[in-house]
């Protein structure tokens, strides 16, 4: 005869049913809404800067189902499926993040690309980090690579220090530059966008986008008997801070860190809506090009917002195809992003990338690729 269960294990038994309701309840709408973050950054469908705060929470909404996996598994095995079937689904976005690709051999005829933020080499803080900028110049200079792009390049005539283009041009003859920001800086002094190279320049230009500090430098080049295009750019900036709000909740100015969080959240908004406009020229440069194309630059964007979706649909992502481990970009708080990146058209193959994470002169890494045409490898 069976044993009748006590009021205080039907109380348990209740409760824990409860509680697995309403986690499937959460579970329901996770799932709706990670598959949401996918289809927008498969297609890009909604043209809105809502999309772009959507589009930078899927690696959370990811995390978030993988722990409803978890739970399911050892809850009610069936369940676990739902949960399962969308983080395959996502499976293709998870290189976005890490990637474990093996080291290539070079090949003879690559073209070695650096592109760097440079963080303005210190011009506002030159007698605090003279060693550093010396670090920096030397890196910048004897760093062997065939095309050398940076962003927040500063040059000044009258400053023997920041002769920077006279320094880069013993080495590297042909250069483009463009000055932004000019009205924050007098005649003999500029801050921009660079490209320095042994290579034939045969056509430049450059913009810096509407109501923005930034823009971008284009450039084709002349290597051997091939011409090819090379776009430098850095996007508007968000000027996301956390260390500013970490630091005042860890003062206990709580009042402060709301404002500090609500702009974060209004400068992100601002920067989504910017990046659209932004995009929509650098994708017009690249779909106009004839020749095979090479984008690098500062997107200040992580890879799962829309600027990074957009020029996704046209162009391979460097770390994507050839780099390894997470590839974090960013040399300060928040310090686990990758907002520096490097594309290439289909015309390319990629033969290895890097982010060079032992250089620490600036307040982001380096990224270094190699790449070789491939109608040059079939021998065409």
């Amino acid at each position: 005869m069976r044993k009748p269960s006590s009021p205080k294990s039907s109380q348990k038994s209740f409760l824990k049913k409860f509680i697995s309701s309403l986690i499937w309840l959460g579970t329901l709408p996770l799932c709706l809404y990670t598959i949401l973050t996918y289809v927008l950054s498969y297609s890009l469908v909604i043209d809105h800067w809502l999309a772009g705060f959507i589009m930078m929470t899927m690696p959370y909404a990811q995390i978030l189902c993988f722990i409803s996996l978890f739970y399911w598994v050892f809850q009610r095995a069936k369940r676990a499926l739902l949960p399962l079937t969308v983080l395959l689904l996502g499976y293709s976005f998870i290189q976005r993040s890490i990637v474990f690709n093996s080291p290539n051999p070079l090949v003879k005829n690559s073209v070695k690309v650096l592109s760097y933020n440079v963080y303005g080499m210190y011009s506002n803080n030159y007698e605090a980090k003279k060693e550093s900028l010396a670090k920096l110049k030397a890196f910048m200079l004897d760093y062997t690579a065939d095309i050398k792009c940076f962003q927040e390049f500063y040059s000044h005539t009258d400053r023997k220090p920041y002769r920077s283009i006279s320094m880069m041009t013993e080495q590297y003859p042909n250069y483009a530059f463009i000055p932004l920001k000019e009205d924050l800086f007098d005649k003999n002094e500029k801050m921009g966008l660079a490209i320095f190279t042994k290579y034939p320049i045969i056509h430049k230009e450059g913009k810096q986008f509407a109501n923005s500090a930034n823009g971008y430098l284009m450039v084709d080049l002349v290597i051997k008997e091939d011409t090819v295009r090379v776009i430098n750019l850095q996007l508007w900036s968000m000027g996301i801070r956390v260390g500013k709000v970490t630091g005042k909740i860890r003062d206990q100015d709580y009042e402060d860190a709301k404002k500090e969080g609500r702009g974060i959240i209004a400068s992100m908004r601002k920067g989504f809506i910017h990046h659209r406009d932004e995009m929509n020229q650098i994708n017009r440069l690249i779909q106009q090009s004839q020749f095979p194309v090479i984008v690098v630059g500062d997107l200040n964007e992580t890879p799962y917002g829309w600027a990074y979706g957009t020029i996704r649909e046209r162009l391979k992502n460097s770390f994507e195809e050839a780099g390894r481990g997470f590839g974090f970009t960013l040399n300060r708080s928040p310090y686990f992003v990758r907002i520096d990146n490097q594309f290439f058209s289909d015309d390319w193959n990629i033969v290895q990338f890097k982010t060079l994470r032992n250089i620490k002169y600036s307040d982001h890494f380096p990224l270094i690729a190699d790449y070789s045409l491939k109608k040059n490898e079939s021998g065409n």
